[in-house]
């Protein structure tokens, strides 16, 4: 069995992830975007206070996954944008170029505060990705508790996290499975229809 070990967000892994979250999820929207963009998504949770991330590495360093949040989702993403606006307004230009039909959602993306609202307080995990190859060796679960820790240990007592609620069944199979438990059920403004999952945290040091 590979050996692998859980650690923090590097500045080494974060191309890596982007083009392992581009293969992970090949037709959701921020890969439709583009590597640059999720370069710039990445980046953005090296450096900030509330981030919470978590990288799994294979025997000889390769990224095989990771978990990325934060603990102030209302705050993170707007600071995000100031601090990596070059960057995501050239990556933007290039997706929006290439597929001009991705305008509105990634208007939706610049506004976007991770569901942070009456109904969607506490941490935010933002992404998870696995390599397609270790899917059913159990990583996935182990990152998404392994951020729980984190997330808890850093002070937080929930955590909520959106994903599609149609045409999305392993997914939403996983997240109950590890504890998360729906709710809301909401629809984006594009007419998506999303489920919102909650978590009770234990506040315990790593």
């Amino acid at each position: 069995m590979t050996a692998i070990t859980l650690g923090a967000l590097q500045p080494a892994d974060v191309r890596p992830l982007a083009r392992l979250h581009r293969r992970a999820f090949p037709d959701f929207f921020l890969s439709t975007l583009g590597e640059p963009f999720l370069v710039e998504f990445y980046r953005g949770f090296l450096h900030d206070d509330t981030a919470v991330a978590v990288v799994a590495r294979g025997p000889e360093g390769a990224v095989l996954g990771a978990a990325v949040g934060t603990l102030r989702p209302v705050d993170f993403f707007p600071r995000l944008l100031r601090r990596r606006w070059p960057g995501f307004v050239w990556a933007s230009l290039r997706a929006v170029l290439s597929q001009p039909s991705a305008t509105p959602r990634l208007l939706g993306a610049v506004r976007y505060r991770g569901g942070a609202d009456g109904h969607g307080s506490g941490a935010l995990l933002s992404s998870i990705c696995v390599d397609p190859g270790h899917r059913t060796r159990g990583l996935g679960g182990q990152l998404v508790k392994a951020w729980a820790r984190r997330a808890g240990a850093a002070g937080a007592s929930t955590a909520f996290l959106n994903t599609d609620a149609e045409g999305n069944d392993a997914v939403n199979a996983f997240y109950r499975k590890n504890g998360w438990v729906p709710s809301q059920h909401f629809t984006t403004p594009l007419g998506r229809a999303m489920i919102r999952y909650s978590l009770e945290l234990e506040r315990e040091r790593c």
